[in-house]
């Protein structure tokens, strides 16, 4: 911030400042030189308080509610709905994070669907182990189990699960005992 004193007949004396008072003392004497480092001095001082407050506009409880959908496409989420409340929408972001090293996995998977549904689903990975000399097969479904889609619908858990799972997954989501669909994974 930079301040000026006056002296009686009300011309500047001095202009001040954190940039103008580091001036080594042989220039720190010529009032041309401080106004003029004045014009820098206010053009860092608004890039300092933009930066000040970065650690803020990457955090999803606090930073602006459009940024913080941007931040859930950053963890590969584009699932999260922009009509859901500012709230969840921060809940959701602020949860997927520690799931990401998790995610391909069943555990991933299950951790990703509760976090939506508020429900804990079953998940069972067939997986396999394959050797270069393997015959190619087709890979088994990975299977997830729910009792219901709690608070959101069956399109919202199924981009979820295209979220979370391989490109080449296929996903049998059954819900509520025998509906079962077939989810595929999502080619980025």
């Amino acid at each position: 911030m930079i301040t000026a004193s006056r002296n009686g007949s009300g011309a500047a004396v001095e202009v001040r400042g954190w940039l103008i008072d580091s001036l080594p003392v042989c220039f720190a004497g010529d009032p041309f030189l401080r106004r003029f480092l004045g014009i820098f001095q206010e053009l860092a001082d608004d890039l300092r308080s933009a930066i000040d407050g970065i650690e803020h506009t990457v955090d999803a409880t606090v930073a602006p509610p459009d940024f913080v959908r941007w931040l859930g496409g950053w963890l590969g989420v584009e699932s999260i709905d922009p009509s859901l409340p500012e709230g969840r929408q921060r809940e959701l972001v602020s949860g997927f994070g520690p799931l990401l090293p998790q995610r391909g996995t069943a555990a991933g998977l299950a951790g990703a669907v509760e976090l939506v549904t508020g429900e804990r689903p079953l998940v069972r990975d067939p997986g396999a182990v394959v050797r270069d000399s393997d015959a190619v097969r087709p890979p088994e479904a990975v299977s997830v189990w729910l009792k219901s889609t709690g608070r959101v619908s069956e399109a919202d858990v199924i981009a979820v699960i295209r979220d979370w799972i391989p490109a080449s997954a296929t996903v049998e989501l059954h819900i509520g005992g025998d509906r079962r669909l077939l989810v595929q994974g999502r080619v980025r």
